[in-house]
């Protein structure tokens, strides 16, 4: 996931929105997704600690997060207009301590539990956090709906000790702010539209896609969810660095070729000659930032056919002309303003594509931070990071296929592969396909689990 003021879907250039405590348009969208695609999207955090974890010290760590933006429910506005807030909630899935110690063959069942236990979007079980002992010390698993945080939400929510931060504008107090929400809403459509709609009405292949989106759809045959296998890597970070380079690339650009290359491998496209590739970006710029998403999936086209593991220059200048050509964009095929204003079967149908829509996902997150590395007390061993769609994706109703997260902690870069069994079977044969695929690099990867 790359750190830029960029964004996806190209419709069209807007200015940066303020840090906002109202459900944004990927909020609304995620929250409904269950509905939509018939699975949710779930963030998994993961911990490997040295010592174990007693039952006190995981509930002391519930405590703190749950006065947190974890803790926080979408409440219906009052007043016409105005978007839905986020207001403090308690969450009623308690700490989750397991005394029975994991081994090799029962880790991966147990990390998976934490997955698939329904965390609904209008329940009162609002996040997962469990522990279970492994070897000398612990595991820790901290399971989050995507609609309620993004992943570098979830790092700011671990190094925080209170709630969030919260805008409050002049009529605030007065149905908390629904009023001045409604009103600013309103205004904002009506600039924002006028100026959009000079754009994009006389251009007729715009028009051309905005009735296309507008048109009722239907829904195609749904076969079972699919539940993702899937794989942990442990890597030296200066290692992957060092292997991007020799081949004219940077350490991103490798993680986007192993994303393509597992796709090609794998995934029967037909006659397409490009690979759809989405490169999540945040929108985050301090800590003060209460959007639960602020975040955009950056569109990437690469070519399709065999695997390739030569030259890393194309895909370094297309990945780099993709995010610093993107602006600020929105999340939406018309003017965010305006869309909170529509009826929300127009809104469902004028959403920009997101992940779902493509073949594969490479979320770089970067570093760590230090907040996020410590739990209960500890300095974790490693960290990872996966999202998951639960019960499971239903591949007639979304193109994604293969999702890859990376995160650094210390000098380690610990790469996570989820993918749709139909293609690239049990966790087992994911794990000897990609571990194959970082061979071919020159990547010495062990699994992340192992002690």
């Amino acid at each position: 996931m790359a750190e830029r003021d960029s964004a996806a879907g190209g419709q069209y250039r807007t200015r940066p929105a303020p840090p906002s405590a109202r459900l944004n348009p990927t909020d609304e969208m995620l929250y409904r997704a269950e509905r939509a695609l018939g699975s949710s999207r779930i963030v998994q955090l993961l911990w490997r600690l040295p010592e174990p974890v007693t039952p006190a010290a995981l509930r002391a760590e519930w405590e703190r997060l749950d006065r947190g933006r974890l803790s926080r429910r979408p409440a219906a506005a009052r007043v016409p207009g105005a978007r839905r807030a986020w207001v403090p909630a308690h969450n009623a899935e308690p700490p989750r301590p397991y005394p029975a110690p994991l081994t090799h063959d029962t880790v991966w069942e147990w990390i998976d539990e934490q997955v698939r236990a329904p965390l609904p979007a209008g329940s009162g079980a609002l996040w997962r956090l469990a522990s279970a002992p492994y070897g000398q010390g612990a595991l820790v698993s901290l399971t989050v709906p995507h609609f309620r945080a993004d992943g570098m939400g979830i790092f700011t929510a671990l190094t925080e000790d209170g709630p969030p931060p919260a805008r409050r504008g002049p009529f605030a107090g007065a149905a908390d702010g629904d009023l001045a929400d409604a009103v600013g809403q309103v205004a904002r459509a009506v600039t924002a539209t006028a100026a959009w709609a000079a754009r994009t009405l006389p251009d007729r292949r715009s028009r051309a896609e905005l009735a296309a989106a507008l048109r009722p759809a239907p829904k195609p045959p749904a076969s079972d969810p699919r539940f993702f296998s899937t794989a942990v890597f442990d890597f030296d970070a200066a290692e992957w660095e060092e292997r991007a380079r020799a081949r004219g690339g940077t350490a991103n650009s490798l993680f986007v070729e192993i994303a393509a290359n597992l796709v090609r491998a794998r995934v029967p496209l037909g006659d397409r000659t490009g690979i759809r590739v989405g490169v999540p970006v945040s929108l985050r710029r301090t800590a003060a930032d209460a959007r639960a998403n602020a975040l955009v999936v950056v569109p990437l086209s690469v070519p399709a056919g065999q695997v390739r593991r030569t030259d890393l220059g194309p895909t370094r200048r297309s990945t780099k002309a993709a995010l610093d050509g993107t602006g600020e964009h929105s999340a939406t095929l018309v003017p965010e303003p305006l869309w909170h204003l529509l009826p929300r079967r127009y809104a469902d149908r004028l959403k920009a594509p997101g992940a779902q829509a493509t073949d594969v996902v490479a979320s770089n997150f970067g570093a760590l931070p230090e907040g996020a590395r410590r739990f209960a007390g500890q300095w974790a061993d490693g960290a990872a990071l996966r999202t998951m769609n639960v019960p499971g994706l239903v591949p007639e109703r979304a193109g994604l296929r293969v999702s890859l997260c990376a995160v650094r902690v210390g000098e380690r870069l610990t790469v996570t592969v989820t993918a749709i069994p139909d293609h690239f079977g049990d966790a087992r044969s994911l794990r000897e396909l990609a571990a194959e695929e970082f061979a071919a690099w020159g990547l010495r990867g062990r699994e992340w689990w192992t002690e």
